[in-house]
């Protein structure tokens, strides 16, 4: 006489299975809860407004590689809605970068060499931008960037010490 085996699972491997589960859905769970207040935390959303990551980057690169902050050029006055640097480019070149905040949700980049306009750059949907001088106890002077977001709450508050050039 033959025995046929007993078909299903045991309590053994559904306990398993459910606890495997249950550590997938706890970690989901925390993740979500983490993105969320993250999401609160942070008035601007860089991954949904790409544009907020290459206007930082681009200032940053611009002021790090600065020599002088210019009070004008041409028709540009440095203001806090105006930033106005003279860089120092990879191929050993000069241009005067002027950032202008002017108008709101947008920023406005215009690289000058010597008089004439060489390239220029725009980005929306942005933050209202200022930037303002700030004297470092180390005597460096700083460009302080700041961004403030529909509700006037601070989204972004940097401070970036040009390099110093021999």
């Amino acid at each position: 006489m033959t025995r046929r085996r007993a078909r299903g699972y045991t309590m053994l491997e559904i306990v398993v299975t459910l606890a495997i589960f249950g550590v997938f859905l706890f970690i989901i769970v925390t993740l979500t809860a983490e993105m969320r207040r993250n999401e609160k935390k942070w008035p601007v959303n860089f991954f949904s407004h790409p544009e907020v990551g290459s206007v930082l980057a681009r200032m940053r690169r611009d002021i790090y590689d600065s020599t002088a902050r210019p009070d004008n050029f041409e028709t540009y006055n440095s203001s806090p809605m105006t930033l106005i640097v003279y860089t120092i480019n990879d191929d050993g070149t000069a241009e005067t970068v002027v950032w202008d905040f002017t108008t709101p949700g947008e920023v406005h980049r215009k690289a000058f060499k010597a008089t004439m306009l060489s390239s220029e750059w725009a980005a929306h949907g942005l933050p209202l931008f200022t930037a303002t001088t700030e004297s470092m106890p180390s005597g460096q002077d700083a460009v302080r960037i700041q961004a403030t977001d529909k509700e006037h709450k601070l989204a972004i508050d940097e401070l970036i010490v040009p390099r110093p050039h021999a």
